[in-house]
């Protein structure tokens, strides 16, 4: 039967079969070209980057930082400047040097047991330096603690005053000038702070044996320092402050004791007022005398 016949395949074949396998092939190649097309757009085989770089990005890895951050540098604050000491440069002679010794008004302001009065003992001139002749320190490296110096000074001069429950003694070394004192003063301290103990052996007498405690340096504006000590003498032992001090060309030195042997070493002690108040007499003293000299 006529309708059953396959249909031929070739240039003989119906012009209406050969129209419908020509539409099938161009949809073929629309289909891959449009498959070309999203390929080159998508670029698959490419990194994609989805969102921009920040704007701080390094702009290379020569500006990738390597360690920390540096941070602000600061200028170091310059040295304090030593303060310099009033008097520094003063000279003292023999004709000056009474102007460094406190008086009976500055002790009786100044001192509990002096508020009473004082009677004056060793006067201008009376007493020379060093030891009685034939005394000696023991131990000899403590010499110095009593006689401040090695050797004779330019100039010395000493006072005293007293009652019946203090005795105050001051001295004054005079030395050629001010690197003299300076130097004499570090040899000063080195000996105190060596010699807790040492006496002063006398041909014939007894002699006195002292017991320090370790100086403090004093707060005013010269260079001192300040010890409790324990004076130990014909049978008696009396507690005591004794100071140096530092002015200009001259090495003050003060020994403050108390004579009230019925009481206690505390209570003793504070019939004489505290270090630092007698540390501050003498120093008020010897600025006076230092502004005196012109």
């Amino acid at each position: 039967m006529a309708g059953t016949q396959p249909q031929p395949f070739g240039p003989d074949a119906p012009t209406d079969a050969f129209d419908g396998r020509s539409r099938w092939w161009w949809w073929i190649v629309v289909v891959a070209v449009a498959a070309v097309v999203v390929l080159l757009v998508l670029q698959p085989w490419s990194e994609h980057q989805t969102e921009p770089p920040p704007t701080d990005s390094p702009s290379s890895a020569s500006d990738v930082p390597t360690g920390p951050s540096p941070t602000p540098s600061t200028t170091a604050a310059p040295p304090a400047t030593a303060v310099p000491v009033p008097g520094a440069e003063a000279v003292f002679d023999e004709d000056s040097v009474g102007t460094l010794f406190v008086t009976d008004a500055d002790l009786a302001a100044a001192v509990p047991a002096a508020a009473d009065g004082v009677l004056p003992g060793i006067g201008p001139g009376e007493l020379t330096w060093g030891l009685p002749e034939g005394s000696t320190i023991d131990p000899e490296s403590c010499t110095t603690a009593v006689t401040i110096v090695a050797e004779e000074p330019d100039a010395f001069d000493a006072r005293s005053s007293a009652n019946d429950k203090l005795s105050w003694e001051q001295r004054v070394t005079v030395l050629a000038d001010g690197d003299a004192a300076r130097d004499a003063f570090r040899d000063l301290v080195t000996t105190v702070d060596a010699c807790p103990t040492y006496a002063q052996v006398n041909l014939g007498i007894d002699g006195s044996r002292w017991t320090a405690e370790p100086a403090v340096e004093g707060l005013g504006a010269y260079p001192s320092i300040v010890q409790e000590i324990t004076q130990d003498s014909e049978g008696q032992t009396l507690p005591a402050y004794r100071g140096h001090m530092l002015v200009g060309n001259t090495i003050v030195t003060w020994t403050a004791t108390s004579l009230d042997t019925g009481a206690n070493q505390d209570a003793a002690l504070a019939t004489l007022g505290d270090p630092s108040s007698l540390d501050a007499m003498v120093q008020a003293r010897a600025q006076q005398a230092v502004e005196g000299l012109g």
